[in-house]
């Protein structure tokens, strides 16, 4: 049997109410700002629910690997500045007609399936995003032969019994080669949602190489849009998951710089007199990807 819901947008932050306020039908009231309550832009979080497999077990078999996978989740997650590609839910129509006149009656309502969402990141000396999009697309596909191998973790002939292979694959697969993605959008707070997506079944599309053209004298700082295909989905569960991973974030996280451990200040020698340590209980050291209770990694 079906479960009943009540509330579709659960765990999402309900609306001021405002029927009893004039708004802007005549003389708009600016001294009872309530009625004003906007949605304001700009202000969301993502979250790194899961990577591709066979780059975990990439990570397993070499410490530079190692080092360029989780520093690259780091990134993705902690430099976030938002993301496009989400699109509106429409509708199509057929007419209602008598031959002379007609109506246009809604018949269809469409919500957009896979697509391509666009984040923009600077990439760090050494190239970390960079390597790790054409680790993960060398990976799926050699680029002159067109293989699957993972790099080297298929290496032998699938059994397809249960049986692991020596790098800890017996098979390929698409399921071994999408990441998950959690996109939070809240209000200016940063407490509440407004709405959340999970980007499901997300691999990026390409590697960003075109960023080694180089011309002598023109210097500057390597802004990259990253395109991942994935397919979001929404609903009243991943509202309720996005709660938890916020709390998380929010506990996690200093907000107000009047709270802020700068690294300074936990210096011993500040350069006045004494050596008395000065720490704040949040520090930016503190919080890392991994330490997030509900990750997931494989």
């Amino acid at each position: 049997m079906a479960e009943l819901v009540n509330n579709i947008f659960e765990s999402t932050l309900a609306p001021r109410a405002v029927n009893s306020f004039t708004l802007m039908r005549g003389v708009p009231d600016y001294t009872n700002l309530a009625q004003f309550d906007l949605y304001e832009t700009g202000y969301s979080f993502l979250v790194s629910l899961k990577i591709p497999s066979f780059l975990t077990l990439l990570s397993k078999k070499s410490d530079d690997y190692k080092t360029l996978i989780d520093n690259y989740r780091h990134i993705i997650e902690y430099d976030f500045r938002g993301a496009q590609g989400i699109e509106d839910i429409t509708s199509e129509t057929n007419s209602l007609t008598n031959g002379i006149s007609d109506l246009n009656i809604i018949t269809r309502v469409t919500e957009q399936g896979g697509t391509n969402f666009t984040m923009n990141y600077f990439e760090r000396s050494g190239s970390l995003i960079t390597k790790t999009h054409e680790l993960f697309l060398r990976g799926i596909k050699d680029p002159r032969t067109q293989m699957k191998r993972y790099n080297g973790l298929l290496q032998q002939r699938f059994t397809r019994n249960g049986a692991a292979s020596v790098n800890g694959l017996n098979d390929k697969g698409y399921e071994y080669e999408v990441f998950h993605f959690l996109l939070i959008v809240t209000d200016n707070t940063g407490l509440n949602i407004e709405k959340a997506y999970i980007l499901a079944s997300a691999q990026p599309s390409m590697a960003n190489t075109s960023i080694y053209n180089v011309t002598r004298g023109e210097i500057s700082f390597s802004e990259m849009s990253i395109g991942y295909n994935a397919y979001p989905i929404a609903g009243r569960i991943v509202n309720k998951k996005a709660a938890a991973f916020l709390d998380w974030i929010n506990d996690n996280t200093c907000f107000d710089e009047m709270e802020f451990g700068y690294n300074i200040l936990t210096q011993k020698d500040l350069g006045t007199p004494g050596t008395t340590t000065v720490v704040s209980p949040m520090t930016s050291n503190d919080y890392t990807m991994t330490s997030k209770p509900t990750q997931v990694d494989a």
